[in-house]
C-alpha cells in the first residue's frame, strides 16, 4: 500500500494548522506529520528532511507559496491551502501540485486531495531507477540501486560503486532532488544509500570496507529514515 509517511504543513494560521493536522490524524496512509507557521522555516526544514506531501498556504507573510513551490522536490505532492480560487488555473503550471483546497476545509474534500497525492507518488520514479551522469563529454547511466554512497569532492560529485566510481558536474542540492528516498544525505559531503549500508556506529556509517562519517545534524534523521524504510 502506498503510504504518504511524512507530511508536512505550512500555514500561518494556528486554526488551520490544528485542523489539518487533525485531519491527517483521521488518515492511516500519513504516518507522521511536521507543523510550520513559518514560509523561512519551511524551506530550512525541507533542506533537511524528505517529505512526501506538502499541505502548503498560498498566502504566507514572510515568504508566497508561490515562492516556496519552485524550491520543492518534483517527486513530492504538494497539496495548495488557499482562499484565491483563481489559482486553480495557475495550479497547472506546477509538477508538485496535485490539488487545491479553498478555505473553509472540509474532510471530504481533503481526503479527495490525499488520494490524488497517492496516486503521484505510485506514478513516480521507481526507488530502485536510473541516472545519466554527465562525465566528460558523454552521459553515463548509472544505477542507483548499485550506488554505495555519493561524495562531494570540490565542484565534482563521485558516486561510488563496489567496483567503480563516476565522477560528475552537479551539487549535492542538485543530485538530492534527482534521489529515491532510500538516500539520505549524513554529512555535508556525503549522501549514502541506506539499503546498502552494512552498520551504524560511533557516528559513523559502514558499507562495504568504507566508513563514513555522520554530522550530528543528520544523524536523527538518518535513523528515523531507516526505521520509515523497513
Amino acid at each position: 500500500m502506498i503510504k504518504l509517511k511524512r507530511c508536512l504543513i505550512i500555514d500561518d494560521d494556528p486554526l488551520i494548522c490544528d485542523l489539518l493536522e487533525h485531519f491527517c490524524s483521521k488518515v492511516e496512509l500519513i504516518t507522521e506529520v511536521t507543523v510550520s507557521n513559518s514560509g523561512f522555516e519551511s524551506v530550512n526544514l525541507m533542506g533537511q528532511y524528505h517529505f512526501d506531501l506538502i499541505l502548503l498556504d498560498y498566502d504566507l507573510p514572510d515568504i508566497t507559496g508561490k515562492q516556496i513551490l519552485p524550491l520543492i522536490n518534483k517527486e513530492t505532492a504538494v497539496i495548495m491551502i488557499t482562499s484565491n480560487k483563481d489559482f486553480g488555473y495557475e495550479s497547472y503550471n506546477y509538477d508538485q501540485i496535485v490539488d487545491y483546497l479553498v478555505k473553509p476545509i472540509e474532510f471530504a474534500r481533503f481526503f479527495k486531495g490525499i488520494q490524488k497525492a497517492c496516486q503521484k507518488i505510485a506514478s513516480g520514479p521507481d526507488r530502485k531507477g536510473q541516472l545519466f551522469l554527465k562525465e566528460g563529454n558523454a552521459f553515463t547511466k548509472v544505477a542507483l540501486d548499485e550506488t554505495l554512497f555519493i561524495k562531494s569532492a570540490g565542484n565534482y560529485l563521485e558516486f561510488v560503486f563496489t567496483n567503480k566510481k563516476v565522477m560528475t558536474i552537479m551539487t549535492m542540492k542538485e543530485v538530492e532532488q534527482k534521489l529515491p528516498p532510500n538516500f539520505q544525505r549524513i554529512h555535508r559531503s556525503y549522501i549514502v544509500n541506506i539499503e546498502q549500508i552494512d552498520s551504524i556506529s560511533n557516528a559513523e556509517v559502514k558499507i562495504k570496507n568504507h566508513e563514513i562519517p555522520i554530522s550530528a545534524t543528520f544523524e536523527s534523521e538518518l535513523l528515523r529514515k531507516i526505521n520509515l524504510l523497513n
